[in-house]
């Protein structure tokens, strides 16, 4: 249904929502404030809860389309914080300003809301949720102009971007990984400071087996293929039946951030996105099964410690 009204350029319905509670809220706390000088038959208490009202349901839409948003969006590894910042404060908002809405009908269904005390202290309590709004809206307006989080859609179908940057430890920074390890066209690119990153293109089977080993199955094990995505894009296929693999990279390293897009439709069984790897009996792991069932955990002398668990689409 959303996308019935949603422009070909928006990625989300979220940024055509986010302006109705700041707009809503702040026009109310306005009013509110001149009510006090404004004669009652052009201002009165009924008029700011109806805004105080819309804007508490605007503010509850809004935050669920961000939540929805949240998984339509490339959110690059520095970002990560941020967006969860920008969560926590939209979440924070939504609550006060629901929370907020309903007190103030129920001082004017109480018969309360004359009580000249009682109405100067809640307008002082509504500049919380201007406040929330501002912290609320910079870190999400910093994701947008810094980071340009949500100018582009993410197809799902057809993911266009696997990107992978890592921190190198300390004492190959100190030898200096320079040299870009692949041979021939390549995109795994390794930084001056020992990241790496890589984005998947036709050269993906030369880059996989010059930067990763095998520490179960390999490449022709796994029957694994370069796919043209419709949109133009590449992707690593991997299939077979009874198939068993596992691929690390070559260096150890001292933080990890990865973001993975993968496609398992068609899977009958489990993929692993291992860290900490030791060796093929131990390492830590977050695993999603055909079923949908995820788990994050630890193999430990080949024996299996689950930390967490549930189910995703």
């Amino acid at each position: 249904m959303e996308n019935l009204f949603l422009p070909e350029w928006a990625p989300n319905i979220h940024p055509m929502l986010v302006h109705f509670p700041i707009a809503l809220f702040i026009v109310a706390v306005f009013m509110d404030i001149a009510g006090y000088i404004l004669p009652k038959s052009w201002w009165d208490e009924k008029k700011n809860l109806i805004l105080y009202g819309l804007s508490g349901i605007a503010a509850v839409v809004t935050y669920f389309s961000g939540r929805q948003a949240a998984d339509s969006v490339f959110i690059e590894a520095e970002t990560q914080n941020l967006l969860t910042a920008h969560a926590d404060w939209a979440e924070y908002t939504v609550w006060f300003i629901g929370l907020y809405a309903l007190i103030r009908i129920g001082f004017y269904l109480w018969g309360k809301s004359d009580v000249q005390i009682l109405k100067i202290a809640m307008t002082f309590v509504s500049f919380i949720g201007v406040f929330l709004l501002i912290q609320t809206g910079d870190r999400g307006a910093q994701m947008v102009y810094q980071y340009g989080v949500g100018v582009q859609a993410i197809d799902l179908e057809n993911p266009i971007q696997h990107d992978h940057e890592e921190d190198h430890d300390e004492s190959a920074e100190e030898v200096g990984v320079l040299e870009n390890r692949t041979i021939g066209a390549s995109s795994f690119n390794v930084m001056d400071n020992g990241n790496w990153e890589w984005e998947i293109d036709n050269n993906a089977l030369s880059d996989l087996n010059n930067n990763f080993h095998w520490l179960i199955g390999s490449l022709s094990e796994a029957n694994t293929q370069v796919v043209n995505n419709t949109n133009g894009s590449y992707a690593l296929s991997i299939s077979g039946e009874n198939l068993n693999g596992f691929f690390v990279g070559h260096e150890t390293y001292l933080k990890t951030q990865v973001d993975y897009y993968i496609n398992i439709t068609e899977l009958e069984g489990t993929v692993w996105l291992t860290s900490n790897v030791q060796d093929q009996a131990n390492f830590d792991f977050v695993s999603i099964a055909s079923n949908g069932e995820v788990k994050q955990g630890r193999i430990e002398d080949g024996k299996e410690d689950v930390f967490e668990k549930g189910t995703a689409d």
